[in-house]
């Protein structure tokens, strides 16, 4: 908060405060007065029922909210005016939204000055609110012997989210208020308020809040030590670490500077919503500290973040680098990827990959490794769409090597993907044509020199589509979050559609907004609920339309909670995906596939130019297996 807008608050709330007493206010919200007013208040109340539970809110919210004297006697009128069931409500709700706005006061009057002058005693505290901050708010509001302004002012000054507070708060609440207010409706026999709390409810309330506690302490102790551990065991770095090291480059430090904490971001990321905001991420945890390092791995890496925020901060970018930095270190369990890294490890080996050019190719089709896998007979039905307006086209089965670049492995993908650049650079191609959104990210943001467009843009534009037997059906699409920015593709898919006959009707996120699938970042294995509660929630927003999509990983993913089709088996079999039995093949067979469709284009296209990749061993920071130095002068692919 800009200087001037706090000073503007503090002088708002002077003005209230003045106000409030200046009018007498804190000598008519008495015990007594109310008692003598009670008649009056009934009979008012009848004749003008919402105008007396309109100005009895406006009231008591801002009592709550400041700390005014008076609260409790205004949940005694409650019980007198509304009942006790319609004043329990009614004050819950008061109580509870005063409350947020006093912890909200606190955060922006005060939190910065405490974290200036107690940071490293405040970070503590931030971490166990992390880890059980509701538990403790919520004994906290149970117990009535703490004031409940001093635990909005606490609470105000730590990262635990408002809606977190607000609604902990107002169960917490709720045995306190509904014994206020049941009281409130027998005020004529109340003479003090230390008559509406005997001894042994306040040690039944004080129980009440403690239990939790102690239950959720007692759950810890038959814990095993994998369910202890709050980040993935294998996908936390090992205790031997660098301290120096921070994430490169100024988005660290952009970040802590330009966040907000508006907490836009938080809504639609399980990441966020778990851990706070950007800005309260970067004050909280330490990243030169092993189990800190380990939440790189837990952001999807999907951008959302980035297409939400006002200030458009890259978050992505930041755990990206702090992935890299990981890595140059060797704090990185890598064993914990092994099944990810052997997949892209076959996907470039002379088993399955293959470069085939014909004369005068200056274009080549480079569908990536799931598609040929899953669904080889459309991957060649696509190749043979092309080839009818681009007869000189070519052919590449290879990996991109995204995973390892998702990792952080950098020295390895740069290594890899500077192969493929020089393999095909120097055979004169200018143009890649994707059917990968994850190779379409990795051919835009490194294949400089060439042309990349995805094969939708290409067929959208020929437009030689499928004849349907029968009406088309409704579908909603989910864009791949690789895809985010990329405008012409969201397009093309939506034109393909339309034109195949089909409705459409988008999803809540989509687009520049889209959700990831589950698979981003590789993010399953560090946390698996968060990739799991990503893919339930764009299953929940197809509103029971099956999904079109253009990403073989995401329909293969969401198609385990909705019906999911990929584009490709649109275009190519549209029958058997609207009988609903689209082929798709499963691992292992995906491999045999690969192997089948790379004979298939070696028979079929007769290119001029073959070549197989060989292999790159990974070696010193992206080390899997040799501790022998790349020589980086050697050439990675063998012309046959």
């Amino acid at each position: 908060m800009k200087p001037i807008h706090r000073i503007i608050l503090i002088l708002a709330i002077a003005v209230l405060i003045v106000l409030f007493f200046s009018n007498g206010l804190h000598h008519h919200l008495s015990l007594e007065n109310i008692k003598n007013q009670q008649v009056f208040l009934q009979e008012f109340y009848a004749r003008h029922p919402v105008l007396v539970i309109t100005a009895f809110v406006c009231l008591y919210i801002p009592v709550v909210a400041l700390n005014l004297p008076g609260a409790m006697v205004l949940g005694l009128t409650a019980g007198a005016l509304f009942g006790t069931l319609a004043g329990t409500i009614l004050i819950s709700f008061a109580s509870s939204i005063g409350a947020a706005l006093a912890c909200l006061l606190s955060r922006y009057l005060l939190r910065d000055w405490v974290h200036r002058r107690f940071r490293k005693k405040l970070d503590r505290v931030n971490k166990g609110i992390l880890e059980e901050g509701a538990f403790y708010l919520f004994a906290l509001r149970l117990m009535p012997v703490i004031p409940f302004f001093m635990v909005n002012l606490l609470m105000g000054i730590t990262t635990m989210r408002l809606w977190t507070f607000y609604w902990v708060s107002q169960l917490g609440m709720l045995p306190g208020t509904a014994i206020f207010v049941n009281a409130g409706s027998q005020i004529g026999r109340i003479d003090s308020m230390s008559g509406i709390l005997s001894p042994g409810l306040l040690l039944s309330l004080i129980l009440a809040g403690v239990f939790p506690l102690i239950v959720r302490r007692g759950l810890a102790l038959f814990r095993t030590p994998q369910e202890v551990e709050s980040l993935s065991a294998d996908a936390t770095p090992s205790p031997e670490y660098d301290a120096s090291i921070q994430p490169q480059g100024n988005s660290f430090q952009k970040i802590v500077e330009s966040c907000t904490d508006c907490g836009a971001c938080q809504k639609s990321c399980q990441f966020l919503s778990h851990y706070g905001t950007p800005k309260q991420m970067a004050e909280l945890f330490d990243f030169s500290s092993p189990r800190d390092q380990g939440l790189a791995y837990e952001c999807s890496l999907c951008g959302l973040c980035t297409a939400i925020c006002p200030e458009k901060l890259d978050l992505s970018r930041l755990f990206l680098d702090l992935r890299q930095s990981c890595v140059e270190s060797q704090t990185l369990d890598e064993k914990a990827y092994r099944v990810i890294l052997g997949y892209e490890k076959r996907g470039r080996s002379p088993l399955f990959s293959w470069y085939g050019l014909p004369k005068g190719c200056d274009t080549v089709f480079f569908p990536g490794c799931t598609l040929p896998g899953t669904r080889p007979a459309v991957t060649l039905s696509l190749f043979q769409m092309l080839q009818e307006s681009i007869p000189g086209l070519g052919i590449v089965l290879d990996c991109c090597a995204k995973p390892s670049h998702d990792l952080g492995r950098s020295t390895y993908f740069t290594g890899v993907f500077k192969d493929i650049k020089d393999a095909l650079a120097g055979h004169g191609i200018r143009q890649i044509l994707t059917a990968c959104p994850n190779c379409t990210k990795i051919f835009k943001a490194y294949g400089q020199g060439f042309t990349v467009r995805t094969v939708y843009e290409v067929l959208q534009e020929e437009m030689r589509l499928p004849t349907l037997s029968g009406a088309g059906t409704t579908f909603t699409v989910h864009d791949p979050c690789a895809m985010r920015d990329d405008h012409p593709t969201h397009q093309a898919v939506r034109d393909l559609l339309s034109g195949m006959g089909h409705t459409i009707v988008e999803m809540e996120h989509h687009g520049s907004r889209t959700l990831c699938c589950g698979e981003g970042g590789t993010v399953s294995v560090a946390n698996p609920k968060f990739a799991a509660a990503w893919t339930n929630q764009c299953s929940q927003e197809t509103n029971g339309y099956p999904i079109a999509t253009y990403c073989a990983g995401c329909a293969g993913l969401l198609n385990r909670k909705s019906p999911t089709f990929h584009i490709a088996d649109l275009l190519c079999d549209p029958q058997a995906v609207l009988n609903g039995k689209p082929k798709v093949a499963k691992a292992p067979f995906t491999y045999w596939h690969r192997f089948r469709i790379k004979q298939k284009f070696k028979r079929e296209i007769q290119p001029e130019v073959q070549l197989t990749p060989a292999f790159r061993v990974p070696v010193g920071p992206d080390r899997t297996s040799s501790n022998q130095p790349i020589n980086k002068t050697q050439d990675h692919l063998n012309t046959t």
